[in-house]
């Protein structure tokens, strides 16, 4: 997508990507590279992929080896992501909620905010130009808000556990499946505009519980970009969806020598976005089937934004041409 093109409310792309055609389209296009990434990532940095490739050698894969492979993957983004999740879980914990709104101070709950939870934490340490402004914003933000939207979040998930059947879930297969979610992209009780957007607050419901939740993060955006072969699919921005291209800034970075900023689509339809997450990890689960591997639900988008991540490590040096360099490791 492009900045100049989300307030065009005739022309925007939001008006089309959850038209039922568009979604399958784009599906299409994920569907048919999710194999292929696979197979790529299962035999990264493996001899056996070098002597495939050679026409002369006759090689079959080990399907030891690829169960090796495959539980080196996903256990790995499964201990990291365990590491990151006691953090989250201490800091949004039922008790200290409770502490909080008990001293019902605002400033001191944005303070610990800002310390304890990895996604701040990260953000307002990060030498990214692109994350200055929202240094800024945050900074100025009123403390009165921060705190609302949190306490509302936490609601919300835990709402949607209670009233959600586990195993519904993961048979979702439409947008209005979802339509619960809707409201955490466009409801003024979940949202600080320009300082609290939906890539913090599915970090923190990522964290928080795994098998309802992914965090639309550079990683998964991303991922989902390249599994969508880049394509536009007739958007009248003419641009992927999962992307945010920022042309307001474009005669100046012209000045500069530079191309137009590039980086995931912050705005992305949360609803939407998990529907092709539960997609990814049903196929995803299949794949890894064939090699007698399972997947487990309750970690369902851990393993998710795990194969993200290898998408990623496969597309670094894409990743940095596209956005000039600007990003971290840190995902």
């Amino acid at each position: 997508m492009r900045r100049s093109n989300i307030a065009n409310t005739e022309k925007t792309d939001f008006n089309k990507i959850k038209i039922s055609e568009h979604i399958e389209e784009v599906w299409k296009s994920i569907e048919k590279n999710i194999p292929i990434y696979f197979e790529k990532i299962i035999n990264d940095g493996d001899e056996l992929a070098v002597l495939k490739q050679n026409s002369s050698f006759k090689v079959q894969s080990s399907g030891p080896d690829i169960r090796k492979r495959l539980s080196d993957i996903f256990e790995n983004g499964l201990y990291h992501y365990k590491k990151e999740e006691v953090k989250y879980k201490k800091f949004f914990s039922e008790e200290s909620m409770h502490e909080f709104e008990d001293e019902d101070d605002p400033k001191s709950f944005k303070s610990a905010l800002s310390t304890k939870v990895p996604v701040i934490l990260k953000a307002r340490n990060s030498k990214r130009e692109m994350m200055y402004e929202w240094q800024e914003r945050f900074a100025t933000s009123k403390a009165a808000d921060v705190y609302s939207i949190f306490f509302n979040l936490t609601d919300f998930m835990n709402e949607y556990i209670d009233e959600t059947n586990p195993i519904e879930f993961g048979k979702f297969n439409d947008p209005k499946d979802l339509i619960k979610l809707f409201v955490l992209n466009e409801d003024d009780d979940y949202n600080v505009p320009g300082v609290i957007g939906m890539g913090i607050k599915s970090s923190v419901l990522f964290y928080l519980n795994s098998k309802y939740f992914l965090g639309a993060n550079k990683n998964t955006l991303y991922g989902f970009y390249f599994l969508s072969d880049c394509a536009h699919f007739g958007l009248p921005s003419g641009s992927n969806e999962f992307i945010m291209i920022n042309d307001l800034k474009e005669a100046s970075n012209r000045r500069n020598n530079r191309n137009m900023l590039i980086d995931q689509n912050y705005w992305y339809p949360y609803d939407l976005f998990i529907l092709y997450g539960l997609r990814t990890y049903r196929k995803l689960k299949e794949l890894c089937a064939k090699y007698k591997y399972t997947l487990d639900d309750d970690n369902r988008f851990v393993h998710v934004n795990s194969f993200m991540s290898k998408i990623w490590d496969l597309k670094y040096d894409v990743i940095i041409t596209m956005t000039g360099g600007d990003q971290e490791d840190a995902r």
